[in-house]
């Protein structure tokens, strides 16, 4: 009897814990299997998640992309010059506005707002207010667009003719006298004649001048027992008026660039055989020589966020050279060609990302790596023209622009403005009048 009642409680034993490891075990699988159930759920949230997250993001990045595109479209004003006035457009290039003026050719003042309204031979200037400009608030500014308006004042000069912008003043030199007027841009108001806060004397040459961070003015001049009509070089004036120095090293002097402010401002000046490379903070000119001794500079374009300058590349002696335009790096002090394989116009743009662009009179539209001296592109946008002989002040030649960093281009054979992007061209204006030239701001 003992040994049966033991053998029964332990065979009762036996029996209970393989029902508890048994539900043991049915619990533990349970659990895990709701664990990974539940981490599986978890993560497809997670991804969900994370998907919703970036599906936001491009969402909001296009939003910021559409607003910034139609900021600067409503930001920007493109003026159209003919023989009998100038064409206001927006950034969608709609007609706002024509002016009818006898004074088309222009000049950007440094504000970013302004242009000089120029008529050369009757020596009249006008101020077009195009009408957009920004309030910065620190961290932010607002933007404001009005109509464009022009100045019922005029001021009068000896052929006017260059007009440079730089530290926040504008320069015109007139040509008839070699007279120099400084305008700062809290003076440009077309509701009332701007007094100049400078004004240099000269001899009369076809000249420039240069506004300087430093508060000086560098100018060019000729010899006065023997006038020239092109400068031999450049004269530093201090803010009185006061000669600082003279740097006799540029024959034939036509063409000016500047860049950066300060202890890194550099102004460029075309020469015969060489660029003359001026640098304020220390007053120290550097000659670079040209490759050919028979070249000269005669145009210099420039961008205040490259250190590259892009300029034309002559020669009366051998004409063959002028299918080269040069480049000059600012930071090496150096001059180097690309040869485009065409003569071209001297109206040409650089960008910040150091991209040049030159229209050759082929017709093809040559976008320019700076820094490497290579073409990038090479773009078919109007019919082949001739240039004319000589200066070419009374011929008409395409021009161009930078609108937002894409390239717009007036063809006066067609009289029709050309905007190219995406490796192709559209025709975004029909003309009743021939364009002789454009400009764009962008208050942005």
């Amino acid at each position: 009897m003992k040994s049966y009642v033991h053998t029964t409680k332990t065979l009762v034993s036996v029996l209970l814990l393989a029902v508890f490891l048994l539900i043991t075990g049915c619990s533990s699988n349970s659990t895990s299997t709701a664990n990974e159930e539940t981490s599986s759920s978890e993560d497809m949230s997670d991804e969900l998640l994370s998907e919703n997250d970036e599906a936001d993001e491009e969402e909001h990045k296009e939003e910021e992309a559409e607003q910034s595109d139609k900021e600067e479209k409503n930001g920007t004003r493109i003026a159209v010059s003919y023989d009998a006035g100038v064409i206001i457009l927006d950034g969608n290039f709609q007609v706002i506005e024509t002016l009818e003026t006898t004074t088309s050719a222009m000049g950007l003042a440094d504000d970013n707002r302004h242009l000089f309204l120029n008529n050369r031979e009757e020596g009249i200037v006008k101020l077009l207010d195009l009408g957009v400009w920004v309030d910065s608030h620190g961290d932010h500014g607002h933007t404001y667009a009005e109509a464009p308006v022009v100045s019922d004042y005029e001021i009068h000069g000896e052929k006017p003719t260059h007009f440079v912008t730089h530290n926040g003043k504008t320069a015109i030199f007139y040509d008839g006298d070699g007279l120099v007027e400084v305008y700062t841009n809290k003076s440009l108001k077309t509701s009332k004649k701007p007094e100049p806060m400078i004004t240099i004397p000269g001899i009369g040459h076809h000249g420039v001048a240069v506004p300087l961070s430093n508060g000086n003015y560098a100018v060019s001049y000729t010899d006065e027992e023997d006038p020239q009509p092109l400068p031999e070089g450049i004269v530093i004036y201090d803010e009185t008026g006061e000669e600082v120095s003279r740097y006799a090293s540029c024959p034939r002097l036509h063409g000016e660039a500047s860049h950066g402010s300060k202890e890194k401002e550099m102004v460029a000046f075309g020469c015969e055989g060489q660029v003359l490379l001026y640098l304020p903070h220390t007053d120290e000119a550097i000659e670079i020589s040209l490759p050919d001794e028979e070249a000269r500079v005669g145009t210099i374009k420039s961008h205040n966020d490259s250190r590259y300058f892009l300029a034309n590349y002559s020669s009366k002696e051998k004409p063959e050279l002028g299918t080269n335009v040069s480049v000059i790096d600012t930071n090496e002090k150096t001059l180097n060609t690309i040869d485009i394989s065409t003569p071209y116009i001297s109206s040409m743009a650089v960008n910040a990302n150091g991209e040049g662009f030159v229209l050759g009179i082929n017709g093809t539209l040559y976008q320019l790596d700076l820094a490497n001296g290579t073409i990038i592109s090479e773009l078919q946008v109007i019919d082949p023209f001739e240039l004319a002989e000589g200066h070419g002040h009374d011929h008409v030649y395409p021009s161009l622009t930078l609108v937002n960093d894409q390239v717009v281009i007036t063809d006066p054979t067609n009289n029709t403005l050309l905007h190219v992007h995406d490796d192709h061209v559209d025709t975004v204006l029909t003309l009743d009048v021939q364009p002789t030239g454009i400009l764009s701001v962008t208050a942005f």
